[in-house]
Parts: structure tokens; sequence; C-alpha cells
């Protein structure tokens, strides 16, 4: 009885202060929800939003979703990083076309065999979209349960399930794994939560012991190791080299400025070193130092598998913010050269 209570108190507190977001929109799309748990991975929903709203645009159904290009998708994706996101969102739907009529299947255990889609997600399109009874654990609703229970160590998926069984009634897995995940989003949050708005109150270990700030408990992380590259920005003309990165690995699929270690290799030499650009990834920091290079177009240069891109094109092209962020140090450059000439005229044009 008292786990039943705590489940109506949620759900009665799901009701009041549930967000208003795109993808829960009734009736429930399961394309919606699909695309929506994939860009929550490791991104905050008021940045999702606008991705979502941009992406069903123009990508409306798995089908168009499908027929697009791997660059279209990974521009749509740009800026929201992890692109083997984007990269499995586009295979799976070329799968779901091919195999199941366009339409995804009902089950998680179906729904596990689709390109990036793992427990957490499976569960949360299956029960949230086709109503099955499976339970969803993201990080959320792990930390949700670590303080209810106190749980003292590391708690894993299954340990989670597991705890978290008695709470469920038959046919509501997907009201109860949206509610637990927005309590973790709205009330049961990281660091010292605010315990007074909480609906599970009443049954909660950590906050009955008075300390739910300790929970969960997480292994001490090690600083990101850091490293420095640098940057080629060979010129010819208005074009510039562009690298296409293997699909297989960091930032697969997209273009970027070729990165060397040490000093910039080969022929012609550098015509300028530009101001540091540093950006941070989950498991390593990086430093590149841009280093302009022009080529009349009678050398080779060093670094292979690319093209030159015309300038006025780059802005079409999938690109890195890390990329980005050079590029912008690049057009810094080039405009104060063009300033500098501009009053190197005037002045010339003064003496006569």
């Amino acid at each position: 009885m008292i786990l039943e209570d705590s489940t109506r108190r949620l759900l009665g507190w799901f009701e009041v202060n549930r967000r208003d977001l795109p993808w829960r929109r009734e009736p429930r799309d399961p394309y919606h929800v699909w695309i929506s748990e994939v860009m929550l991975q490791q991104t905050q929903v008021r940045t999702v939003i606008g991705y979502f709203n941009r992406w069903i645009g123009r990508f409306p159904d798995i089908p168009t979703l499908a027929a697009a290009s791997l660059d279209t998708v990974l521009k749509a994706w740009e800026g929201l990083g992890y692109y083997s996101r984007a990269r499995n969102l586009h295979r799976a739907a070329g799968i779901v076309v091919g195999e199941h009529g366009g339409r995804l299947p009902r089950r998680a255990v179906e729904l596990q065999k689709l390109p990036g889609i793992g427990p957490y997600t499976a569960a949360a399109i299956a029960s949230l979209a086709f109503g099955e009874d499976v339970i969803a654990v993201d990080g959320n609703i792990r930390r949700v349960v670590s303080r209810l229970f106190a749980i003292k160590n590391e708690l894993t998926r299954k340990d989670a399930e597991c705890l978290l069984d008695p709470f469920y009634a038959p046919g509501e897995a997907g009201r109860v794994n949206e509610a637990l995940m927005e309590l973790g989003a709205l009330c049961c949050t990281p660091g010292t939560p605010p315990c007074g708005k909480c609906p599970l109150r009443p049954v909660c270990e950590a906050y009955l012991q008075g300390n739910p700030g300790d929970f969960p408990v997480t292994k001490k992380k090690k600083s990101p190791p850091h490293v420095s590259r640098r940057g080629v920005l060979l010129l010819k003309e208005n074009s510039l080299y562009l690298t296409r990165r293997p699909e297989g690995g960091m930032l697969g699929g997209l273009w970027g400025i070729p990165l060397v270690e040490g000093e910039v290799p080969g022929v012609p030499p550098v015509e300028a070193v530009l101001e540091d650009v540093s950006h941070a990834y989950t498991h390593f920091r990086i430093t590149v130092t841009p280093c302009v290079v022009s080529d009349g177009g009678a050398r080779s240069y060093a670094v292979e598998g690319g093209q030159f891109i015309p300038l006025e094109e780059i802005p079409q092209l999938a690109l890195s913010v890390l990329d980005h962020k050079i590029l912008e140090r690049l057009k810094d450059y080039r405009e104060g050269r063009k300033r500098r000439g501009r009053d190197s005229l005037d002045r010339n044009s003064g003496r006569e």
C-alpha cells in the first residue's frame, strides 16, 4: 500500500509539474519519441528543443530521414556533438524502412537491434510510445533510486530495475518512467535537492537520513588529458583545404581542418600563426594553434584525404564546433588583412 500511495503521489506530481515539451504532444508519435530520446543523450532539454523542432521540420518521418544523404543529416545535427548519434539514426532509419515497412518495432527487445538504441532508449521508446511494461533507467532515474534506497555503492541498471519494480502497476510503465525522469530533472537534482517539493519524500531513505546530497555514490573522475595540435589552414586562391573524417572515428563524416602534431609539415612555409583555439570533449581537452599556409597551386601538400573547398561553400558542410572556432580565427585574419590593405592604399593615395 505504501508503494501504491507513493506511485499515486508521483503521478499526481507529474501531472501538475510536467513540462510542455514538443515530443510529449498527444497522440504520441513513436518517431518523435525516438528522436528526442537520442538527442537528450548527453544534451540538456533546453538545447534539444530547438534542434528537435528543426529536425522534425527537415525530416518529418522515418522514410524522409532514410532517404536523406548523410551529409544532410550531419549538417542538421551540427552543434549537438556526439555525432555517432546522428550516423546511427540515419542507419537505423534505413533499416526500419527496409525491414519494418517504415515503422519502428514496438517491443524493446526488437528496438535494441537497431543501431544506436541501447537498453534505456529501447525501454523508453517501447514504454512511452507503445505502452510496453518495461522499466527505463536513465541518469535521472538512477539518481532518484540511489536516494530512495540510500544505495552506498554504484548502482547498476539491473539493480535499479529490481528496486523500482514494485512501483510499477501493469500498464503504467510509460507514465511512471516519464514521471521519474521528470522528478530527477526538476526536483531530485544533483547536489542538494529541494526535497520539500518531492512527492516521494516520505519513503526516501536518503531524505530520512538527512543526507540526500551524498547520493548517488560515484567514482572520483580523473582530470581529462590535454592535447595540443596545429591546425593547417591551407589556402589556394579563395578555397580552403579540408579533410573528411572517417565515419568510424571521432567526428566521423564531418569535414574539418587537418590537425597535425608538432610543427606544420611540408612546404610552403607558414604565413601566419593565429590565436589558439581550445575545446573540451568528454574524455579530453584540445588546444589548436591555427597556422595559415598559402599555396599558389604549384606544390603538393603533406596532408592527405581532403580537397580544396571554395570558401563560400564551406557553410553548407557539417563541421564540428572546434572547426567553426578555427574558421572564425581565419575569418578575422583575412578581414584584418583586407583592412590593412585598404589603409595602405589610402595612405599611398594621400601622398600623391
